[in-house]
């Protein structure tokens, strides 16, 4: 995975996916955490950025997906359990074929768990959800593509 140690902190380069079914958006976060974010995960060298965010959804979920085109990029800054991020993130719109049901169900990244849940879109302003830009553009319809950066976020908080 891309993620390298840069004096005190990390450099990561994320692919998420844009999942939205019956008005509402696919959504994970380990148990610890306090805030919600787009499933994906950290692409291999030499791995296209589409084919990470299949591989980690397969990982992560079991679930076979589609890949469709990019919606965003996000330059992120923040802290993450005392380490301070830099991430570069591509997010994609994403579908996934054969879904049976819209219920919350548990994934795992390795070892740890992970928590999925299908929020309805226009109830995401009441939830904290990072990248911060997610909620207001998430409510748009249709998505378009665009550019973000952010300043420095700590989610430890």
């Amino acid at each position: 995975m891309i993620s390298l140690p840069v004096g005190d902190a990390l450099f990561n380069y994320r692919v998420a996916g844009v999942a939205i079914l019956n008005g509402k958006i696919l959504l994970h976060k380990t148990p610890s955490d306090n805030f919600w974010s787009l499933p994906g995960g950290r692409a291999e060298i030499f791995e296209f950025a589409n084919d990470t965010l299949a591989r980690e959804m397969l990982e992560e979920t079991g679930m076979q997906v589609e890949v469709g085109e990019m919606l965003w990029v996000s330059e992120n800054f923040f802290q993450y359990t005392g380490t301070r991020y830099h991430e570069i993130g591509f997010y994609f719109q994403m579908q996934i074929p054969g879904l049976q049901s819209q219920s919350d169900f548990l994934g795992s990244e390795g070892a740890q768990d992970l928590l999925f849940k299908w929020i309805d879109v226009s109830e995401l302003q009441n939830e904290r959800i990072y990248p911060a830009f997610l909620a207001e553009e998430l409510a748009m319809s249709p998505l378009r593509m665009k550019h973000f950066s952010s300043g420095f976020i700590d989610l430890d908080q």
